[in-house]
Formats: C-alpha cells, sequence, structure tokens
C-alpha cells in the first residue's frame, strides 16, 4: 500500500539523487539529447553487498540512477521496466540503508540517508517496520533527530492508513494524539499543516473541525514560533470550509484586466493553482484540457491563477500551448491595484495554498463543491455536474 506522496513532498527532497527519476510529462518533457538509452542494464548493479565503504555506495548509487535514468527516459515502452524500476528501488532502499548506519561517512551523510531510507518504508505503509527501528533508534544515546524523525514517520503513516480506510474513528483517534501534544511540541507543530492535509482529502469536515481546533491553541500560545503559524493556519481554516460556501476569487489577468468573478456565475468553474514549474501542475493540463473541450459548451470553464513570479516564462507558456481558458498572474495582481486604489488579495494567502496544484472546483450557484478537483475525481465531479454530457 503506497502512503499519498503529497503530504511528504518537502521531505521526498531528502531523496534527491536517490530514487527520483525523470518525469513522464508527455510533451511537456524532454530527454536529454546526450543520453544513450539502452533497452539493457548491467544486472550486477543491483546486487548491493554489505560492509563496504560510504564511498562505494555513494558510486554505486549514482551508477544506478545514470543507468535507470537512461532507460526510463528514452525508452518508455520497455516491456522490463516495471521490473527496473522495481529491482532499482530495491537496491535503493539497501544503499541508502547501508550509509544511514556506515561508520565512515559523516553525520550529514548518514541522517540524511537515514531519512531517505525510513521514507521509502513509510511510503510503502511499513508501519510495524517503522515502529521497530524508531524502538531501537530510542534506545540509543545522543540519537534525538533520528527518534523525532521516527515519530513523525509513524505520525504520518498511521493517520494516512486510518484516512484511506475512511475510519472517522480512527482517524479523530489520531488526531487528537497529535493535537494533544500540539501546546508543547514545537516538532508536532511543524508538520500541523501537512496532517490537517492529509485529512482534508477524504473529510472536509473533519479537518475543518481540527483546523480550528489547532487555530485556537497556536493563538493562545505566547511562543512566537506558534504565532507565525496561526497567521498562515488562518488561510488553512478558511480553505477547509470552503465546500458549500461562495469563494473570495479575485486579481487580474496576464493582460492585466481584472477578474469579473461574477460573470463565471452560471458556469460550472475549476480555479486552477498553478505554476509553468510545477511539473505535476503540468501533468494536470491534458486531463483538464480534455474535459474543457468535452464540456465547455454545457457551461464548464477554467481559471487558472499562475504563481509564476518570472512573467516572461508565463507568457511563453501560454503563446506556445494555446489554453483555451484565461490565466490570472498572482504577481501581477499583487502589483495591481483596484479601481477604488485597494490591494488585491492574495488568494494564496487568504486560503493558505502552499502545494499547487490545487484544484478548487465552484458551482453554477458559486458556492465551492470540491476542494480537490484533479486528475479521475474531476473527471467524476463533472460527470455528475454534466450527467447529458456523460455519455461519448
Amino acid at each position: 500500500m503506497k502512503i499519498r506522496v503529497i503530504i511528504m513532498c518537502a521531505a521526498a527532497l531528502l531523496i534527491g539523487q536517490a530514487s527520483v527519476l525523470p518525469q513522464a510529462n508527455g510533451q511537456d518533457s524532454e530527454a536529454p539529447a546526450q543520453a544513450q538509452a539502452t533497452s539493457e542494464i548491467d544486472a550486477t548493479l543491483f546486487d548491493i553487498p554489505e560492509g563496504q565503504t560510504a564511498s562505494f555506495y555513494q558510486d554505486r548509487l549514482q551508477k544506478l540512477r545514470e543507468a535507470v535514468s537512461a532507460i526510463y527516459t528514452q525508452d518508455q515502452n520497455n516491456p522490463k521496466l516495471g521490473e527496473i524500476l522495481e529491482k532499482y528501488n530495491a537496491a535503493v532502499v539497501k544503499i541508502t540503508k547501508a550509509l544511514a548506519y556506515a561508520e565512515d561517512a559523516d553525520e550529514n551523510l548518514r541522517m540524511s540517508s537515514f531519512q531517505s531510507f525510513t521514507l521509502m518504508q513509510a511510503r510503502d505503509g511499513k508501519l510495524e517496520e517503522l515502529k521497530t527501528i524508531y524502538a531501537q533508534e530510542s534506545s540509543k544515546e545522543n540519537n534525538q533527530k533520528r527518534v523525532v524523525w521516527m515519530e513523525y514517520l509513524i505520525t504520518v503513516v498511521s493517520l494516512d492508513l486510518a484516512c484511506q480506510a475512511g475510519d472517522e474513528g480512527a482517524i479523530k483517534e489520531q488526531l487528537d494524539a497529535i493535537v494533544a501534544k500540539l501546546p508543547d511540541d514545537e516538532q508536532v507543530a511543524a508538520h500541523i499543516e501537512e496532517y490537517l492535509q492529509l485529512v482534508s482529502m477524504v473529510n472536509d469536515k473533519l479537518s475543518a473541525e481540527y483546523t480550528d481546533m489547532t487555530l485556537g491553541i497556536l493563538k493562545n500560545s505566547d511562543k512566537p514560533y506558534y504565532q507565525q503559524l496561526a497567521k498562515r493556519m488562518e488561510g488553512k481554516a478558511r480553505f477547509a470550509k470552503l465546500v458549500g460556501n461562495e469563494m473570495l476569487v479575485e486579481g487580474v489577468y496576464l493582460d492585466k484586466t481584472p477578474i469579473d468573478w461574477k460573470a463565471y456565475r452560471g458556469k460550472v468553474v475549476l480555479v486552477d493553482f498553478w505554476a509553468t514549474w510545477c511539473g505535476p501542475c503540468l501533468g494536470e493540463i491534458p486531463n483538464v484540457l480534455a474535459l474543457y473541450q468535452k464540456y465547455h459548451e454545457a457551461g464548464f470553464d477554467v481559471l487558472g491563477y499562475s504563481l509564476d513570479d518570472d512573467l516572461d516564462a508565463l507568457e511563453q507558456f501560454e503563446e506556445k500551448r494555446q489554453l483555451p481558458w484565461k490565466t490570472a498572474s498572482r504577481k501581477l495582481s499583487l502589483e495591481e491595484k483596484k479601481s477604488d486604489d485597494s490591494a488585491y488579495t492574495d488568494l494564496t494567502s487568504y486560503y493558505g495554498v502552499n502545494a499547487i496544484p490545487t484544484m478548487v472546483l465552484v458551482g453554477r450557484d458559486g458556492k465551492v463543491i470540491d476542494t480537490h478537483a484533479r486528475g479521475e475525481h474531476l473527471k467524476e465531479l463533472l460527470e455528475k455536474e454534466f450527467p447529458e454530457e456523460k455519455a461519448e
């Protein structure tokens, strides 16, 4: 069982050169011109012996990544690709585990490798294995960093498993335990947004309830960090209550004309927070484009809200892709003024949007239908909104 990786995006960066391979984004992805792809790979690279030096494991990791990356990038029709990737991931687990305990490695390398190794266990939902590692690390002296990291991973996996099972009682039990630690534990506070975001994917009501509860604790604290976090959480609290309510949408399009949000009333509208530098955002475009072409005449529209600071890159992307819907710019919106000379609201801060793509589906009456309108789920939502268009 795979844990939803969105909740550990920041942590995933720790793996870096270990397990991250080039993304397959169709026409948005270009293979390196000089890569030498082959449909075969040296099988001995997957053989990871024990008791080697840190430099041996680092060298093996680099060779593995280069070999597998070449195949993944240029030969995605290779019938052996699935088997190769499975062996690759297994080898990476062995390598990072070896580096995590290598005596000749420096502490930074050992710690980052430990995080990578255990993160991969977490992604596979291996809760009992994580608990065993936690017990082992807790018994050692001067090991606080690893213990804190393991507490985080165990919390993420336990909560995610409860969410995937749709077990409201188990979700509440996990959240109650988290909230109980929150007043005195800044490590818990550092990840509270992730925990609540995870719950919001399956239960808007619980997400809103515990976001309010968390916000109250943070506001009542005299810790400076908690006060800063409370300001961010105010946006999260608004976002958690969006379903069934109207959404504030304002700013300016790329041509600097103001968004007329009232003009969208009577349509089903997808508000897409995105950026040209965001791989997952670009990966959503073909799906949204196909649905736009299918449902636009029936009353479906899209409003892109770009987080790009590089407006030249955004304009070049828009010119190249010729997207049929309008795109607003956060950067331009914050630079422009309303007709009454007041500033436009930064929608990302107002709604606590700190991960993209964030895709919100708004109904004909202006009230939000869903705040996680991506991929297949968006298709299902639109089939409900346009039942007469469902049949091909």
